[in-house]
């Protein structure tokens, strides 16, 4: 039994070995041409079959186009050169890797149909690995990305797998009903590639895909100790269009905006709901003007270089640059995104006795807007108004001075008795 296992691999050995000798492929070049043109339901040309011997021994068809270059051109198909596909070279072919495909978002949207089995009889892959492939979206493309197509028994697609280079990403899609695909996207330890690093411990989006665009039903995601869901839907028909609705739950707020903005942040827990909706003329510049409107409350955190107490303590004109914190049990408000500007309007923040209200708005990293404060200490109430300026990461809060009731604040600051105010207006 050993001896006859020995002498197999023996025999499997000087094949492979003797490959280039035994098939002369340059003779078979229009019989596999043909067998391509078969399997992909389309006319294939092939510039040059090789041999390699090493890393293994493998024949590779070498600029192969299917159609026009425009609409399918791989650099490189591998065929390894088993004794699987030795036998059946013309029936069942196993390990092929497809190298720099480049695809156009139409043959790409075919596959399964042109991949579709003609009947019995033809060759059958059981599984496609596929390196450096990009598909070209009008002006821009996606990739290059690895994956793997994996086929089923009677020839058809059963699904693509498609994962990032470092492996923390991997898109899932499957052929549907009609020309439609179930796309499913998965990720862990992931950062969102859209100028801010957001990192997700765990993101999972669920949806149906077509030639005009993706219908995200279901996204789901841990983000910084909280939940995150909701839905959206992209549209590439005319130009490119992203849009829907995220519901978060409990996040960890400051890790979240101290990648928006290191030094002017807050912690505290985050509730929020949102709608969004991105528009660009391709896929480049899709995220380039994002319209953002959104509702939020945090609990139990703390402003950081933001101090709304200490200019209470006053009753003259101050100017505070930066520094300190303003600690609150609930900060709400609603925010609105329109391309470089972020307005923050409704803001309350609700300390116990300190309170707050007001409205700022930030645009390029500038600051603008108002804020009103109240402390109630027992029977003593001070209020004051603050105009805020400055930058994100260096506000300025002006107060004309403190308020306290029984004083008025004329316009040199200098509090006085109500009595004395009182003669002087006389």
């Amino acid at each position: 039994m050993a001896k006859n296992f020995l002498l197999g691999l023996a025999i499997t050995g000087g094949i492979v070995a003797s490959a280039p000798l035994i098939f002369p492929y340059s003779l078979f070049k229009t019989d596999i041409e043909s067998k391509l043109s078969a399997l992909t339901n389309t006319k294939a040309s092939i510039s040059e079959i090789s041999f390699h011997y090493s890393p293994k021994p493998e024949f590779h068809l070498q600029n192969v186009i299917l159609d026009q270059a425009e609409i399918a051109q791989i650099g490189t198909i591998a065929v390894p050169v088993t004794f699987n596909n030795l036998l059946n070279w013309q029936s069942n072919l196993r390990d092929v890797r497809l190298e720099r495909a480049n695809f156009s978002r139409t043959f790409a949207l075919e596959l399964p149909k042109r991949l579709q089995p003609q009947g019995a009889e033809g060759l059958r892959i059981a599984k496609v690995d596929l390196l450096q492939t990009t598909v070209q979206l009008d002006k821009q493309q996606v990739g290059p990305v690895d994956g793997m197509l994996r086929f089923k028994a009677d020839g058809r697609i059963d699904d693509l797998v498609v994962t990032t280079a470092d492996g923390l990403a991997e898109l899932q899609v499957q052929p549907a009903d009609g020309e439609q695909f179930k796309v499913q996207f998965n990720a862990k330890g992931w950062t969102l590639p859209l100028g801010h690093p957001v990192k997700f411990e765990y993101l999972k989006l669920i949806g149906l895909a077509n030639a005009q665009g993706i219908d995200i039903a279901d996204i789901r995601a841990d983000l910084y100790n909280g939940l995150v869901t909701g839905n959206a839907k992209l549209d590439w028909s005319n130009g490119w269009q992203l849009a829907g609705q995220l519901f978060g739950k409990n996040i960890q707020a400051e890790p979240l905006i101290q990648v928006f903005s290191p030094i002017t942040r807050s912690s505290g827990r985050l509730n929020a709901e949102a709608n969004f909706r991105y528009q660009g003329s391709g896929y480049s510049d899709l995220f380039k003007t994002p319209q953002i409107n959104a509702r939020f409350v945090l609990v139990d955190g703390m402003l950081s270089n933001f101090d709304l107490v200490t200019p209470l303590k006053s009753q003259s004109p101050t100017v505070q640059s930066r520094g300190g914190q303003t600690n609150f049990n609930t900060l709400s408000g609603n925010l609105a995104v329109n391309g470089s500007a972020v307005r923050l309007s409704g803001v309350t923040l609700d300390a116990g006795k300190f309170r707050s209200r007001g409205e700022i708005l930030i645009r390029d990293g500038k600051l603008a807007g108002n804020v009103a404060s109240q402390l109630a200490a027992g029977a003593i109430t001070v209020s004051n108004q603050l105009q805020v300026s400055g930058a994100l990461g260096a506000p300025e809060l002006r107060s004309g001075g403190a308020y306290r009731p029984g004083t008025v604040v004329p316009n040199n600051g200098e509090s006085k008795p109500a009595s004395e105010s009182a003669s002087d207006i006389q």
